[in-house]
């Protein structure tokens, strides 16, 4: 979370995951909520979007 949107709300800091579409192109549709005021949609190449997410691992916590 980063915009305004996102840090604000009941739950702050956090975005939810609502759906995820794979498309026959190889793309992947994107909604997630934020701070519930907001509805989102994005789009990711499903190849790019896996390779992002194993070249930059989530902190230990």
């Amino acid at each position: 979370p980063e915009d305004e949107w996102e840090l604000t709300g009941y739950v702050h800091n956090v975005v939810f995951a609502c759906a995820a579409v794979p498309e026959d192109d190889g793309s992947l549709k994107l909604y997630w909520g934020g701070a519930d005021k907001v509805m989102c949609a994005g789009t990711a190449n499903i190849e790019e979007l896996v390779d992002f997410c194993l070249d930059n691992p989530r902190p230990a916590m």
